[in-house]
Order: structure tokens, then C-alpha cells, then sequence
């Protein structure tokens, strides 16, 4: 698509791709990919957050296709950020009332990995704490289609959700073929008005999504071939897009990283660095996902870098040109990823959320139990007190 902007023609091509079983439509106007999909449904259930949704425009286009369509809709708009099973359970019964034959998420990685989630219970029936605790087993969902209004998440193109059991503090993750949205929505002209915070944090989302994916025992040149360019496009367009939130030949480019980076995590995982995270954020949900994975991240990337050298050099090479393919430079690329996320503006600490040598045994049991899938997937043996030296040097930054 040719778009003409401040005197300027920016070729920002609309295209599609398939993965797993989502069909993924990307570029301004992408939006209208929604009239196909819905023309087949009477009832829908739209799931959105407080406020991006209206926000951005989304909300407004998806409904405007609702009612031009004739169908039938009611929108929830209560997901907050690091979301509940009560929230999930929630979702999923008012779902049902509802009579829903599909649903559409509309906006970042808490709303459609809510709405993921309800789409099973809505289905399957049941309490989203059993399929999470790996009791039942999801075997189908209602079609979803998701909107995607941030450029991090990724869950728009794989097949896993999150979310908090609050009564344990774990942060548990589900995968399975069936919560693959049937449709997704990448259109960059939505991201313009997301916040300076929340672009750092999805951004540097992605980011960890791809170092991780590249790295962790399922990776394959495929996720390095992902990954390597998902990096190499935030190095490029983050420090740009900080500077200058409307500019929408960043914004486009950061979410074709997103989206590609989430691709490689659905093929290569995650492993530590989520994993540690996930312990933070289930202890404190105000710590939003991708402001704790950059906290934690530069201590755990020079031990991958210790295991992973080459893979790390593809990756990294692009923050720092000097870095080498060998265990010494470890530690330097551990600097150079620290220093390049205070350039574009990232300052953020763990005693800023309250976190204090007192959480290091509640953060060290949920790490290695609740997390032991992620945990088995790093690229070296984690032990109890590899996670306190990480947690223990974070505190101290």
C-alpha cells in the first residue's frame, strides 16, 4: 500500500500470512479482513480493555462491521493488564449467557490472551484453574478473532495464553492447537496512540521473545532466521518510534517484528527470562510483562550468551557490531543490551515495584515449580541459586 504522508509516498505493503492455524492479515486497513470472517456468525462477544480499544479506533471500526453485518453483539470491557482466572471465568459465563458463536479481542496481549482462554471455558465448560493446572484438556474453543493493538505480544499469531491464579500468585501459561485465533488483525495505524510506556514495554517484549525463541531447546534455524530479523528491525525503529509515537513507518515495522518474533516463540518457546518474570509479575501484577522482562533481561542474557555464543551473535550484533561469536564477549553483550535500553528511554528497577530481598524465596518457589516447563527449555541447568544471583543483582541495580 502506497500512503502519502507529510509530502512523503511510504510503500508499506498489505499481505497475508498463514501459521499454525491462524490466518494473519496484516497493513493499514487490515481491519476490513473482519467482514468475511463475521458474515457467517448472528452472536458475537467483543473483549477489550478500559480503554485502547476506544482509544485507538478499533472498537469503533468492529462495531461499525457488527452493525453494518446485522449481528448481534455485547462488548466486555473489563480486562486489565496481567489478568485474573476470575476475570477468565467471568468472561467465559457471561460468553455462554450470551449465546456467543464467536468472539473478537481487541487489543494487547492481556485481552487476547483472555479472551483465548474464556473462548475454551465457553466451550469446554469447567473452571480455567483445571486446564491451567493441567487437569482437563482444552479440545475446542469459540472462533476468535484478535485485534492486535500492540507491537509485543505476539499472541495474536501462536497458540498460548496466560494468566494468574491469584490465590497461589502463579502465572501460568496453556497452549494448545485450539486457541489459535481463527483471524488475526496487525494494522499499525491503531498503534499511533499507544502510550511512550507501553511501546517500550511491547516492544522490548518482542525482543526478549526473540532472544528466548532462538535459544531455548526447541529453537531451529527457523526461529533464528525469525528472530535475527525481529531484533535487527527494533534496533532500527524502537529509538525512532520514542521520539516521534505517531510515526507510522516505525509503528509498522515494530509490529512486523512483534508478529514474527510471537511466530518464533510458538516454534521455539521461551525459557528463563519468562520464567522469572512470570514468578515477578504473578507477585506483583502492577509490574506490566515487558518492564520486568527488560529488568531481569540483561542478567540472564549473559549466561545465554555463555551457552548460546553464535546464536547470540546473529541476535545481538545489531545492538553492538563489535560483539564476537565467543563466551569472553558474554558480559560486553550484556552491557551493550543494558545501555540500549536506557538509549530508547527504559530506566526501570525491581525496588520500584516494591520487590525486596524478603520475596527471594516466594520468587525462587514459583520460578522453579510454576515455571518448571519454561525452566527445562533454557539452554543450561537452572538452579535455585542461579535464580537468587539474578534476583539478587537485579535488586542491586
Amino acid at each position: 500500500m502506497l500512503l502519502l504522508l507529510g509530502g512523503f509516498v511510504l510503500n508499506l505493503p498489505k499481505f497475508t500470512v498463514r501459521s499454525g492455524f491462524v490466518k494473519i492479515y496484516f497493513g493499514v486497513g487490515s481491519v476490513g479482513a473482519l467482514r468475511g470472517w463475521t458474515r457467517g456468525f448472528r452472536r458475537v462477544f467483543v473483549v477489550t480493555g478500559r480503554t485502547s480499544a476506544k482509544v485507538s479506533g478499533a472498537l469503533q471500526d468492529v462495531e461499525g462491521i457488527l452493525k453494518e453485518l446485522g449481528i448481534k453483539y455485547r462488548v466486555f470491557d473489563c480486562v486489565v493488564p496481567n489478568p485474573t482466572v476470575s476475570i477468565v471465568n467471568e468472561l467465559a459465563a457471561e460468553m455462554w449467557r450470551f449465546s456467543s458463536e464467536a468472539a473478537i479481542a481487541i487489543g494487547g496481549g492481556s485481552v487476547i490472551d483472555t479472551a483465548k482462554l474464556a473462548s475454551v471455558i465457553a466451550r469446554c465448560g469447567g473452571d480455567v484453574r483445571d486446564y491451567l493446572k493441567g487437569i482437563r484438556e482444552p479440545y475446542t474453543s469459540l472462533p476468535l478473532a484478535a485485534v492486535n493493538l500492540t507491537h509485543g505480544t505476539g499472541t495474536e499469531a501462536d497458540r498460548y495464553a496466560v494468566a494468574t491464579i491469584e490465590e497461589t500468585d502463579e502465572k501460568v501459561g496453556l497452549g494448545s492447537e485450539c486457541m489459535y485465533p481463527s483471524v488475526s488483525i496487525d494494522d499499525p495505524n491503531y498503534l499511533k496512540t499507544l502510550p511512550k510506556e507501553q511501546t517500550l514495554y511491547t516492544t522490548l517484549d518482542a525482543l526478549y521473545h526473540s532472544i528466548e525463541s532462538a535459544t531455548s531447546a526447541s529453537s531451529s534455524p527457523y526461529t533464528e532466521l525469525l528472530a535475527e530479523k525481529a531484533v535487527e528491525l527494533i534496533v532500527k525503529w524502537l529509538p525512532v518510534v520514542v521520539n516521534d509515537l505517531s510515526n507510522l513507518e516505525a509503528r509498522y515495522w515494530l509490529l512486523y517484528a512483534s508478529m514474527i518474533a510471537g511466530i518464533s516463540i510458538d516454534h521455539g518457546r521461551t525459557h528463563l527470562i519468562h520464567a522469572l518474570e512470570h514468578a515477578l509479575s504473578g507477585l506483583n501484577p502492577k509490574l506490566a510483562h515487558g518492564c520486568g522482562l527488560a529488568i531481569i533481561g540483561p542478567h540472564i542474557v549473559e549466561l545465554i550468551y555463555k551457552a548460546r555464543p553464535e546464536t547470540m551473535h546473529k541476535l545481538l550484533k545489531h545492538i553492538d557490531p563489535t560483539l564476537k561469536p565467543t563466551v569472553e564477549h558474554a558480559e560486553k553483550a550484556a552491557k551493550a543490551l543494558r545501555k540500549f535500553q536506557e538509549q530508547v528511554g527504559f530506566k526501570e528497577k525491581l525496588t520500584d515495584y516494591e520487590f525486596t530481598a524478603k520475596h527471594l524465596s516466594r520468587v525462587k518457589k514459583l520460578t522453579m515449580k510454576s515455571q518448571e516447563h519454561l525452566i527445562k527449555l533454557a539452554p543450561f541447568k537452572v538452579t535455585d541459586s542461579m535464580i537468587e544471583r539474578i534476583y539478587r543483582s537485579a535488586l542491586q541495580d
